[in-house]
């Protein structure tokens, strides 16, 4: 039987944490159908960031090439987005996917809701879907951080009853074993996510003030106060795109000198395989886990790693709460200091089992929900590949 060739149209250069999903997302699907896909990467950031492609009949072509299409998982519902005529995050209206005659999986979509709602997105996002629901060869999920709700808030409950809601494949990601640099095998360390992006939405009081002073001076007295507890504790930054090295610098500005010196270590950043890869397995090996970045706390929770949030975004505030940990969320804003949020590191530092079995059980609920999902993708998948395997 041979492969069924898969157009895979995500991003693939833009965050590390896609990249985990990825991962994740390939192995479950080669573990769960009764097919093997051999994904091919089709650039998003081609068609919206960059301009070098647009949705027409050359994509038409390329997607009629392969046996299945793929979109996601990404935030196709930006519900603030007005320059669309979809609505949605891209450019690309029922026409051309009625033009598509090969089974396409929207999977594992998420809602963007940062920069608010308009109205005039909702509308042509509901105009959007109730073309695209009524294909026959259009399937749609959610992923599990929230975004169900803001569909049901927003668009309508019918719409967010038609769309599954499913694990998010960072959770199952798999990273290689990697050696890093100032970390022996063995050594004891935080791995800490700080997220750069969006700065006036993350670092800015609801007044207009710039909150990065103050958010890396917290930052800075936790870890200050966790590597005093315990002299074999190192700290580990992780950024996943260029705008993470900002706070990352900003906490290190303010870090005691022999601290930054002795025993913080900034991780790489690199694409493809060495990249994710490498970075993820951070997060594997930690004592600890800070991240502000929804794949860094999902593949944590994955690999057991007690982690902790720092929510500047619903996605992140809406994934703990999904898996039940909410208690493990810590909101930063004007008001909030993150102390809590450091007592609460050490006190998994210091006893880690109970939280390493709850996350355990927890992935291996999702796992299940996956499966589940993969069996019904299969019967709706068999007629429409039929012959092609």
């Amino acid at each position: 039987m041979r492969p069924l060739s898969a157009l895979h149209l995500a991003s693939f250069v833009g965050n590390l944490g896609d990249n985990a999903m990825h991962d994740g997302e390939y192995r479950t699907r080669d573990e769960d159908l009764p097919w093997t896909l051999a994904h091919r990467a089709c650039e998003v950031r081609d068609f919206i960031h960059w301009r070098r492609r647009a949705f027409d009949e050359t994509f038409v072509a390329e997607a009629n090439a392969a046996d299945i299409v793929v979109v996601g998982g990404f935030s196709l519902f930006q519900l603030w987005r007005e320059n669309t005529s979809s609505g949605t995050y891209l450019e690309a209206g029922p026409d051309l996917f009625a033009a598509i005659r090969r089974p396409i999986l929207f999977h594992g979509l998420g809602v963007d809701a940062t920069r608010g709602i308009s109205p005039v997105a909702v509308a042509r996002t509901r105009a959007f879907l109730d073309e695209m629901l009524g294909f026959d060869h259009c399937r749609f999920s959610l992923r599990n951080d929230g975004s169900c709700d803001f569909i049901r808030d927003h668009l309508g409950a019918a719409y967010a009853d038609a769309m599954q809601v499913v694990p998010d494949g960072g959770l199952f990601a798999a990273p290689q074993a990697w050696p890093h640099p100032g970390l022996p095998e063995g050594s004891r360390f935080i791995a800490v996510n700080l997220a750069g992006d969006m700065p006036d939405k993350r670092y800015t009081g609801v007044d207009g003030e710039d909150l990065m002073e103050r958010f890396a001076a917290a930052i800075a007295s936790g870890i200050e106060e966790l590597l005093a507890a315990d002299e074999t504790l190192t700290c580990v930054f992780v950024p996943h795109i260029y705008s993470d090295f900002g706070p990352i610098g900003a906490v290190l500005n303010v870090l005691g000198d022999r601290l930054r010196r002795e025993r913080v270590v900034v991780a790489g950043l690199a694409q493809g395989e060495g990249g994710w890869s490498a970075s993820f397995d951070l997060y594997r090996r930690a004592s600890a886990v800070i991240a502000m970045r929804y794949h860094a706390g999902l593949a944590s929770i994955g690999f057991g790693a007690p982690v902790f949030g720092i929510s500047t975004h619903h996605k992140i505030e809406g994934q703990f709460a999904a898996m039940g940990f909410s208690d493990r969320c810590h909101a930063f804003d004007e008001r909030s200091d993150l102390a809590a949020l450091f007592e609460a590191v050490a006190r998994d530092l210091a006893a880690p089992d109970a939280s390493r079995k709850q996350l355990a059980a927890a992935r291996a609920r999702e796992r299940d929900v996956l499966k589940r999902h993969h069996e019904d993708l299969a019967v709706w998948l068999s007629s429409r590949v039929e012959g092609q395997a």
